[in-house]
Parts: C-alpha cells; sequence; structure tokens
C-alpha cells in the first residue's frame, strides 16, 4: 500500500508541474499565434483531467451538467439539426461537432478543477498570468517595432531553393491583430483575478496596475475598436459588478437577450439614417452598416430556422455585390455578418435567437456560483466575450470558440485558487514552519 501511495504521490507532483507549465505556455503561446488555442484547449483539458484521475476522482462527476451547460447543449443540438437546411450539410456537421467538442471538453476540464489541490493551482494560476503578461508584452514589442521579431524569424528559416536563390522554405506567420488583441483581453479578467487574489498583498497593486497596462496598451494601439470596446466595456462591468454582483449577473442576462430583440431593428435604423454614408465615423463602422443591413435583409428570407449553421459564405457564392457611389463596402453578407447576434439570426433563424439568447443568459447568471470576491471578474469576462463578439468575428471560427473555452477555464482555475488562504496568511505560514 505503501508503494502505490508514494506512486500516486508521484504522479501527483508531475501532474501538478505539468498544469504549472501548461497554463505558463497556454496564454502566451496563444496570444502570439491565436489560431493554436484548439492545441492548447485540449492539452490543458487534458491535463486537467489526468490530475483528477490521478487523485482518485470519479469519472462520473466529469459530466455532471448545470443549467448553463443544458441550454449551450440545446444550441448545439439545433445546430446539427439545421444541416438537414443548410446548403452545405457537411460543413454545418462540422462546425455543430467543433462546438459540441468544446462544449464537452469544458464541462469536464471545469468539473474536475474541484478535486485539485488548492496550492498547485494558486502556483498554477500565477503562471498563467505570467505567461499571459509576457503575450502581452510580445505583442506591445510586436506593434512598436514593426513586428521585428517575426521578419527576423521569417528569415530565420530562409534557406537555397534548387535554382540556387534564397527563398523561403516556410514563412512562419502570427494570426493578424485582431485576433492577437483579442486574446489578450479575453485573458485580462482571470489574470486581474490571480494577481489581486494570490499575489503577495504588498506586490499585488504593482503586478495588477503592470499587467493592466501589458493589455491596455497594445489594445489601443493595434486601433482594433471591438477590442478597444470590449476592454472598456468590461471595465465598467467589473466596477458595477463589485457593487452589485447579483443585480449586475441579471442586467448583464437582460442585455444578452436584449441585444437579440433590438439587432435587427436597430440594424434597419441606422441604415435609413445613412449612417454608412457619414464621413465623421470610422469606416470600419461605416462598412458594418452596409453588411448589417444587407444581411438583415436576408434574414427576413427565412426568419424562422435561418439557412444553416455556417452557411453564410456558400449564400453568397456566384452573386456578384453591388457597391453604389459612396458606398466603402458592397452590399453582401461577407464571409460572415461580424456580429453574433446577426449571425445567429441570419444562419439559425428565431428558433436559434431564442436558443443562444436562454444559453448567454443562463451563462451569465451562473457567475453567481462563483465565490463573491470571484464574481466581479467573471462578470466582466462575460462582458469581454459579449462585447468581443457584437461587432467582430463570425461565430463558427475554430480559434474563437476554442479561445472562449479556454478563457473559462482560467477564470474557473483562479477562482478555485482564489477560496484557499490569504497570501498574507501563507506566507506568514511559510515564515512559521521555517522558523
Amino acid at each position: 500500500m505503501s508503494d502505490i501511495a508514494a506512486m500516486r504521490a508521484t504522479g501527483l507532483r508531475k501532474a501538478g508541474s505539468a498544469l504549472i507549465v501548461l497554463l505558463f505556455v497556454a496564454p502566451l503561446a496563444t496570444a502570439v499565434a491565436p489560431r493554436l488555442t484548439w492545441l492548447f484547449l485540449l492539452l490543458l483539458a487534458g491535463g486537467l483531467l489526468i490530475g483528477f484521475w490521478r487523485q482518485g476522482g470519479n469519472w462520473r462527476q466529469l459530466l455532471r451538467p448545470n443549467a448553463a451547460f443544458l441550454a449551450v447543449l440545446v444550441v448545439v443540438l439545433y445546430a446539427f439539426i439545421s444541416a438537414t437546411w443548410s446548403p452545405e450539410p457537411g460543413a454545418t456537421l462540422g462546425k455543430a461537432a467543433l462546438l459540441l467538442g468544446a462544449v464537452l471538453l469544458t464541462l469536464a476540464a471545469s468539473n474536475a478543477i474541484s478535486l485539485w489541490d488548492k496550492t498547485e493551482l494558486r502556483q498554477a494560476s500565477l503562471a498563467f498570468a505570467a505567461g499571459a503578461f509576457l503575450g502581452a508584452l510580445y505583442l506591445l514589442i510586436g506593434i512598436l517595432t514593426g513586428n521585428a521579431v517575426q521578419r527576423a524569424a521569417e528569415f530565420a528559416v530562409t534557406i537555397d531553393s534548387p535554382e540556387g536563390k534564397n527563398s523561403f522554405a516556410t514563412k512562419f506567420k502570427l494570426g493578424s491583430v485582431r485576433r492577437n488583441v483579442t486574446m489578450l483581453v479575453l485573458h485580462l479578467w482571470p489574470a486581474l483575478l490571480v494577481l489581486t487574489a494570490c499575489s503577495k498583498p504588498s506586490r499585488r497593486l504593482t503586478y495588477t496596475l503592470l499587467f493592466l497596462a501589458a493589455v491596455a496598451v497594445p489594445v489601443f494601439l493595434s486601433g482594433r475598436e471591438s477590442a478597444q470596446v470590449a476592454l472598456i466595456g468590461s471595465a465598467l462591468v467589473f466596477v458595477a459588478a463589485s457593487t452589485w454582483r447579483r443585480g449586475m449577473s441579471r442586467g448583464l442576462a437582460a442585455a444578452w437577450c436584449l441585444a437579440f430583440a433590438l439587432i435587427l431593428p436597430l440594424t434597419f435604423a441606422a441604415y435609413r439614417a445613412e449612417l454608412h454614408m457619414e464621413e465623421w465615423l470610422p469606416k470600419s463602422a461605416r462598412a458594418r452598416v452596409i453588411l448589417w443591413e444587407y444581411t438583415a435583409e436576408r434574414v427576413l428570407e427565412t426568419p424562422w430556422i435561418g439557412i444553416g449553421a455556417d452557411a453564410t459564405p456558400l449564400m453568397r457564392e456566384g452573386v456578384t455585390p453591388e457597391q453604389p457611389e459612396g458606398f466603402v463596402y458592397p452590399r453582401t453578407t461577407g464571409a460572415h455578418a461580424h456580429s453574433l447576434f446577426l449571425q445567429v439570426w441570419y444562419e439559425l433563424g428565431l428558433v436559434g435567437a431564442v436558443l443562444v439568447a436562454l444559453a448567454g443568459a443562463a451563462t451569465a447568471l451562473r457567475t453567481t456560483s462563483l465565490s463573491p470576491e470571484a464574481q466581479p471578474f467573471a462578470a466582466a469576462t462575460f462582458a469581454t466575450f459579449g462585447a468581443s463578439v457584437a461587432f467582430a468575428w463570425g461565430i463558427w471560427q475554430t480559434w474563437l470558440i476554442c479561445g472562449v473555452a479556454l478563457a473559462l477555464l482560467y477564470l474557473l482555475i483562479a477562482a478555485h485558487a482564489a477560496t484557499g488562504p490569504p497570501a498574507s496568511a501563507r506566507s506568514g505560514q511559510t515564515g512559521s514552519s521555517a522558523g
């Protein structure tokens, strides 16, 4: 029995060390190359599950559902059903399968967190904050230097071609800056929770301000409005949620549902007001007005069930878009609607809009199940997601689905770590034992 106990203790130490490494590398790597989120979701979920198993966890606990999970699962099932009327059933089934896999992995991994030792979770959480900080710093340096590191890496992989000319054998590419800064804002609030709950009180304010600056500066230098809105909006939500925790979770749930109810009338109103012709607006905003209005018109053609998940690109094939004089963008749906709320309406119809609204509301209300200290950070993370997808991104992009799943796991790990004894008490206990 002693040998078995020793083997289990060794396995737990290895699992804890692996988790620390994963939580350091994951935010750093995905801030540099967001398209790797799928890989690190698999690795992080796998690491949490292995530790759960080595600590004697019951596998039946892993898929223990909650209301938010069940609501999201209904959305996934409806996405699968929409393949029956999608113009490309295979593509629809593939995206529905991707979402299902991400949801199941996240549920199992989040349930596995509860069995982990809180000391290990604190160490791993601090490693996550360090990795996220370095990722933000890397992006800041890249913006300030015109991606000098990327260009140096490109030259480092050149080889001589058969023709005797120096050429690139491969080309190191980062994700676009838009993806990078989106990953930064998704990392922000879980990392700030770690720094306020797990770092030493004497260094807490310094670390928090440094991290906030490391994220905010590249976000604003990037010029990406959706990330800037997400940063500012989530900060306001955090301040409000720090005072009104339950009220803010209900407010977020209501705002999420209201966005689905208002997106169509607001889109038509903006177009009728000719905001797409107003030169004082940024070009990207004027293009959004055109894109959204044209997509909203298409929604009215199949308002009840939509055209099928991820079918937007297929519906524009063979259609030559019209671009009237003065329009900064042609009248077309584009590859996607650049708004989760409008894309859901177009691809999944009224049924899908209701289901996704309920799933988002259930998730927002779920923030109150965390400790009081973690709830404002959870509310801010939800607001970050909502603001990010309200004005940009296609909702079926692999990197985004997996990036949001990772952010949720980071938040839950930090929340569980934050429920342990405060840093001052831990340092006092360490000092006593050393003496």
